[in-house]
């Protein structure tokens, strides 16, 4: 199908709600994963499908704008919230493929409490879409997610210090290599919130 200037009427944010489960239900995966208790090939394996889910809801609202003349937002801001949901799913991905890889027979702590804070910034944003998809604005879910991202930047630096002072060992390496990923998975969470508020306040 070509595009049209008489569109059918897509509704984009129903697909930007999936997203969002997806990515709310792979926080939850990890952070059971992170908190160790077995079942780490079953949490990796889901791990894997939600990113194929969601990898192939991505490609579904790239076609379906490439269809679309008239969008509720700016055409480059459904692109924007798009991929950055396929982004967190690859990242949290990303963690999941190397406890497995590891083998960790034990969680770590601090991993465990980043995982949370990815969980818990992952519903802000979350609320930040909804506020989206309302035409309305509110500071307080993006004030969370920064007071999240804070915490999660003071457990990172005790963590990493800590490690620093331990003779370098294979499980020291390990931990240190996961809480690299947790932090990358972190500043990616910020930052999709803050295209999220943006794309929020320039549609109020």
């Amino acid at each position: 199908m070509g595009f049209s200037l008489f569109p059918r009427n897509i509704k984009f944010f129903e697909y930007f709600q999936r997203q969002q489960k997806l990515v709310a239900q792979a926080a939850g995966v990890l952070l059971l994963l992170c908190s160790g208790g077995g079942a780490a090939a079953e949490h990796c394996g889901r791990l894997h499908a939600l990113e194929d889910e969601g990898n192939r809801l991505v490609r579904e609202i790239s076609r379906l704008l490439a269809e679309t003349f008239i969008t509720p937002i700016d055409r480059e801001d459904v692109y924007r919230i798009a991929n950055g949901y396929e982004e967190l799913l690859n990242q949290a991905r990303s963690i999941g493929v190397r406890i497995g890889l590891y083998r960790l027979e034990k969680n770590n702590a601090t991993v465990q409490e980043l995982a949370d804070c990815f969980k818990q910034m992952t519903a802000g944003c979350g609320a930040l879409l909804d506020g989206i998809s309302a035409d309305s604005y509110s500071e307080a879910p993006m004030n969370d997610i920064i007071r999240l991202k804070t915490e999660s930047d003071n457990l990172l630096l005790v963590a990493m210090g800590e490690l620093y002072e331990k003779t370098a060992s294979g499980d020291t390496l390990t931990v240190a290599q996961l809480l690299d990923r947790c932090e990358a998975l972190l500043v990616v969470t910020e930052r999709f919130a803050y295209t999220l508020e943006a794309i929020g306040i320039k549609n109020v």
